[in-house]
């Protein structure tokens, strides 16, 4: 049974508009009931303010959605160190190749193994006075921001010390996790509404778009009238897209909108152990070890949480796909198809420009059908375009090269439709994970599922990378060649069609284990907002019973916080 408190606390909504103070009664937590219990042996149930369910079941302003879509633009900074980082390094600095891609990768380690860690402190940052008087997420981002300027710029000032470049290079990818990982929690963090929080990634893709589409025909023009044959051109790219990505990411912090500081997002009351002792500002305070602990274990804790393994499915088929497509798609058009790498430039303009249309309709199509539904639609019509691709690259030797450009380009605009669809259906499913999470724990956190989404994806991109190149090697494939053997052409046609759409049949077969659809994920708000409110948990209707068992995989009476997926040490 879950009781609330009877005394207040005055706490501080974070919004863009500023702090503004209320006083509302606090939520039971797992030592809130405690304390209550033994205090008020009857437990008496005092419902809460429902000023933090108005607030995340509000519409978003667009300021709101805009300002979250400036994390996509911000990635121009991103983008100029994935593309021109190497080649500066090994061209303007001096810096061997060898030490140069040992650099870069132990970056991107870095980023996967520091992502966790950020979610895990930025759930739990209203514990202190930063916390509650910005937000958990822009507390993080009052840090991150800055520093990720000021290391991303040092990596292009010239005749630095190696020391310092591989010292900025790791902060870099810290800060940037940071970054990354608030962006990632945010839509579920800023609306429970399923309609505004398909708009929050559609703009989120949008703006990735525009950015991408900006970066590809800046860079032309900067080439143009800066050359590309001294450092200072390059240098001052990066100033210039240091300068926009932090200035986007300025405005996006004035503009998010977060939960108010309450019960459920007080992660840190859940992190009380036997030997933990309250701080004076009422916060937990946990030893070194111990809190080493907590941070490995509630990274590996979400594992538990059966509709986020399925939500796994989903996501790392969409991933792995794409990664197989992006990574060999240069050499299928040269090598398979016998087309000119402009091709393949003018390709991907196009199917940017077209992705943005794209994504409209899968805003409006996602929030009507659910996220399972639209993965469907878009992963059937991505299966049939690599079909498609794999009868156009044995034909190709017999169709004129302007057909065969056409053909591709064409087919090139078919598949980006289907794969926006992937994508915008997987990170729509993803903001429903938190909900789940919560009535397992009691707690928002966000942060927490969105740096193991960023870790997780870091993983296997890294290994698949490394599997597509030793099979590409087994094949006999020549680098550096104007042509490639028979045998490894067809390799390659074989890699680039069947691949994909033997992973794209994996997410689609996840897509039927998935529970959470629009109609359940309203059961699911009104069971939480109940157990927030101080309802008995043995009142529960056996519909929702059901429900969350089949969400969550464990018993109902293992949730609202009587487990250990917080707190390795509580028995429930």
């Amino acid at each position: 049974m879950r009781t609330g408190r009877a005394d207040t606390i005055e706490t501080r909504y974070a919004d863009p508009e500023g702090c503004r103070a209320a006083v509302r009664p606090r939520g039971a937590g797992r030592a809130g009931v405690e304390r209550t219990m033994m205090s008020r042996p009857n437990g008496n149930r005092i419902k809460r303010a429902n000023v933090a369910s108005e607030t995340v079941d509000a519409a978003l302003p667009w300021k709101a959605k805009l300002g979250y879509a400036t994390f996509s633009l911000s990635y121009v900074m991103q983008t100029m160190i994935v593309t021109w980082q190497m080649f500066y390094f090994t061209t303007f600095l001096g810096v061997s190749m060898a030490v140069t891609a040992v650099l870069i990768a132990i970056g991107k380690i870095v980023a996967s193994v520091i992502g966790p860690v950020w979610g895990y402190i930025s759930d739990r940052m209203y514990r202190n006075a930063l916390g509650r008087r910005f937000g958990r997420r822009r507390s993080i981002l009052i840090f991150a921001i800055p520093a990720n300027f000021v290391f991303y710029l040092l990596l292009w000032i010239p005749n630095l010390p190696l020391v310092v470049y591989f010292a900025a290079n790791l902060l870099y990818w810290a800060f940037f996790a940071g970054i990354t990982t608030v962006q990632y929690g945010l839509p579920s963090e800023m609306t429970e509404n399923p309609t505004q929080r398909a708009q929050l990634v559609g703009v989120n893709q949008i703006a990735g778009a525009i950015g991408g589409t900006f970066l590809s025909v800046l860079n032309v023009y900067l080439f143009t009238i800066w050359g590309k044959d001294n450092w200072e051109s390059y240098f001052n790219m990066a100033l210039l897209y240091g300068l926009l990505g932090t200035a986007v990411l300025m405005l996006g912090f004035l503009s998010i909108q977060e939960r108010p500081f309450s019960e459920s997002t007080n992660v840190s009351a859940a992190d009380a152990g036997a030997d933990a002792t309250s701080g004076e500002a009422g916060g937990v305070h946990i030893g070194f070890g111990r809190r080493l602990v907590s941070v490995v274990w509630n990274f590996l804790s979400v594992l538990k949480v059966k509709e986020f393994r399925n939500y796994l499915g989903l996501y790392l088929s969409e991933e792995m796909f794409r990664t197989v497509r992006g990574t060999l798609n240069t050499y299928f058009v040269i090598f398979v198809l016998l087309l000119d790498p402009q091709t393949v430039s003018l390709a991907t303009g196009v199917n940017l420009l077209f992705g943005i249309a794209c994504v409209g309709f899968f805003m409006w199509i996602t929030a009507k059908i659910g996220g399972p539904r639209a993965y469907r639609l878009g992963g059937v019509e991505v299966i049939f375009v690599f079909l498609a691709m794999f009868v156009l690259a044995m034909t190709a030797s017999h169709i004129p090269t302007g057909t065969r450009a056409v053909l591709y380009i064409g087919l090139g605009l078919f598949m980006n439709f289907g794969i926006t669809g992937v994508v915008n259906a997987t990170q729509y499913t993803y903001t429903f994970i938190p909900d789940v999470d919560e009535i397992i724990t009691s707690k928002r956190r966000e942060g927490q599922y969105a740096a193991i989404n960023s870790t997780i994806d870091d993983i296997f991109s890294s290994a698949e990378t490394i599997v597509i190149g030793l099979v590409l090697e087994a094949t006999g494939f020549v680098e550096g060649a104007q042509s490639q053997p028979p045998q490894t052409v067809f390799a390659l046609a074989c890699l680039f069609s069947f691949v994909p759409i033997a992973i794209c049949i994996v997410g689609i077969a996840f897509t039927f284990r998935l529970r959470l659809n629009r109609e359940n994920h309203e059961l699911l708000l009104a069971e939480i907002d109940r157990l927030r409110s101080g309802g008995a948990m043995e009142d529960v209707t056996p519909e929702t019973r059901t429900l969350v068992e089949s969400l969550t995989g464990m018993p109902y009476e293992h949730c609202w916080g009587h487990n250990n997926v917080i707190d390795v040490s509580h028995k429930g």
